[in-house]
């Protein structure tokens, strides 16, 4: 047996070739959606496809790479690969999340055979579709949402094969870009191989094969001690996504069964809605992901997600629900379905983790905008985002600002000048807006606002992916959110509220577009809530006074300066 202290060495060592290939390819990418943002999931594998590591971005996504390779490997045994291969695939019904997430999987050979592998997904630049980027907020199958790629070779023993780059990018309304973003997946590869290949120099490939295997069994060990804490039982709860992009006015369910017993644990989201006839749907390996992360909420934070974390692990998603849907479903905007089963599971485990509780938090806000060069003919392309910002916690106010930490945290506020320069457009502002945060004990996060005009003509996608009609709730008595929203030519003559899902909406110059993320819930009674943490939050600007009065019971004075104490306990006495 290996010594335990070289074991976390090495662990340590191949996470950080993970982390190291997923920066290349954000770094080498074409889009700004990727170069301004860590959103790059990358993992890497043992020969027979169990995963060993995985970057810290693309939280959403890295589990998903599991379920592409074992396609990948269904599709490509051994003998008909060659060093220099890369490999991609970006299906949801191939193991993948939608046609813009494209994974890249390079094996890493060792003495002619396969020892490793590398897997890369990023969103990339447009692949075709109904609408810019591909991501058209009423598709109704696969087929509206881009160019589809099954196990694919784009490498073979390093060469590009240009056929299929010419067929990728004949379907691009930016091959530009896009032909950057895929070469920037395989570049990924190149760096995980050549750093595997040290530390295989380094430490022998028999030494590293027995410390992979006594990994995944510490994994397990520490795993199965986290599922034990919890109580054996079985627990029922749910939770609602709205809006499809079809049905604007239908809810979807999303039902969980947790069972534990010792060391095990079930999720069964059997009794979950039909799948939709919109894009809401969620993926099996993006349902997956969203199920990991909410059960690692609830173990200890230094349990490595690598293979054996997953043994003691049961997820059961029935075919034709929302959250796994039967092809051709579409799925661009499986967030709305995905939060559904992080709140549909911390309903659930509330009662035996009370000071782990947190409120809803708000889903993205994203929109989409395309459109031609007036000098050159040629095309632009861009989608920009606000993700939903965090709900109240048992025991503090939600960060504000800060994006639900699903969708990578801080790594998502991206640079807003990098936009301007690549596209027709100008940001007028990215702001908090005030009394949006849901009101408690402790408040959810104030709404993110962003106003942009468009500098020409165009045509615009809005994609709320959920809680823009059912706003994100709070818990133990806490308020909810404010929803989400999108606003055209706001304060205008010619003002226009915008469906949550719009696909296309013609843009004129001069057009403005505002966004409003859905705020977080609130956590606890807010006449509880401290009154010189409404007084702060006065000064901040994220609550204003008579929101202050009015739902928290605190009469604070006209400068902002301290609270009415007799005043307030009047109030909250009333």
């Amino acid at each position: 047996m290996a010594d335990p202290i070289l074991c976390e060495i090495v662990q340590n060592a191949f996470e950080m070739v993970a982390q190291e290939a997923g920066i290349r390819a954000a770094r080498s990418a074409g889009s700004a959606f990727v170069t301004e943002s860590d959103n790059v999931a990358c993992s890497l594998f043992d020969r027979h496809g169990r995963m060993i590591a995985k970057s810290s971005g693309g939280l959403s996504h890295v589990e998903a790479l599991r379920w592409m390779l074992k396609e990948v490997l269904a599709q490509f045994p051994e003998a008909a690969l060659r060093e220099g291969d890369t490999i991609l695939s970006n299906s949801q019904f191939n193991g993948g999340i939608h046609p813009t997430d494209v994974g890249a999987f390079r094996p890493i050979f060792h003495e002619g055979r396969v020892a490793y592998w590398s897997a890369v997904m990023m969103l990339v630049g447009d692949l075709g579709g109904t609408c810019a980027g591909s991501l058209p907020a009423n598709g109704t199958e696969i087929f509206h949402e881009g160019l589809i790629l099954p196990p694919t070779k784009l490498y073979e023993g390093g060469v590009l094969n240009e056929g299929v780059m010419r067929i990728i990018l004949g379907n691009s309304r930016t091959p530009g870009k896009l032909r950057t973003d895929i070469e920037a997946l395989a570049g990924a590869g190149n760096v995980a191989s050549l750093r595997i290949g040290e530390l295989v120099g380094k430490y022998g490939a028999p030494l590293l094969t027995e410390i992979v295997e006594q990994m995944f069994d510490y994994s397990e060990r520490m795993t199965r001690a986290g599922v034990s804490a919890i109580p054996d039982g079985v627990y029922h709860a749910s939770y609602f996504g709205d809006d499809d992009g079809i049905e604007p006015e239908k809810n979807f369910e999303v039902k969980v069964k947790i069972t534990v017993a010792g060391s095990e644990i079930t999720f069964d989201f059997t009794g979950s809605a039909p799948q939709a006839k919109g894009p809401t749907n969620s993926s099996y390996s993006q349902s997956v992901c969203f199920t990991v992360f909410t059960l690692r909420c609830y173990l200890p934070s230094d349990i490595t997600a690598n293979e054996g974390f997953f043994r003691p692990i049961k997820i059961i998603l029935p075919e034709g629900t929302v959250v796994n849907p039967r092809y051709p479903a579409a799925c661009n905007i499986r967030f709305n379905t995905g939060l559904a089963i992080v709140d549909a599971i911390n309903n659930a485990l509330r009662p035996l983790f009370p000071d782990r509780s947190v409120a809803s938090s708000g889903s993205t806000c994203s929109f989409n905008v395309q459109g031609r060069n007036p000098e050159t003919g040629g095309m632009w392309s861009t989608i920009d985002v606000i993700f939903g910002v965090g709900g109240a916690r048992a025991r503090s106010d939600a960060v504000d600002g800060l994006p639900f930490v699903m969708f990578s945290g801080a790594g998502y506020a991206r640079n807003i000048e990098a936009y301007e320069i690549q596209y027709p457009l100008v940001y007028d502002f990215y702001r908090f807006e005030p009394d949006t945060g849901g009101p408690g004990t402790y408040r959810g996060s104030a709404s993110l606002a962003k106003r942009v005009t468009f500098l020409e003509d165009g045509q615009l996608t809005t994609r709320g992916t959920g809680r823009f009609r059912l706003p994100p709730a709070g818990v133990e008595g806490g308020l909810p959110g404010a929803p989400g929203r999108y606003v055209l030519n706001e304060g205008t003559d010619c003002e226009l509220r915008l469906p949550t899902m719009k696909t296309n909406h013609p843009l004129r110059a001069g057009d403005v577009l505002t966004g409003y993320c859905a705020a977080g819930g609130g956590y606890g009674d807010p006449r509880k809530r401290e009154p010189q943490r409404v007084l702060d939050d006065v000064r901040a600007g994220v609550v204003t006074r008579e929101a202050a009065r009015v739902t928290y019971g605190v009469v604070v004075n006209p400068e902002a300066t301290e609270v009415d104490v007799q005043a307030t306990r009047l109030l909250r006495a009333n």
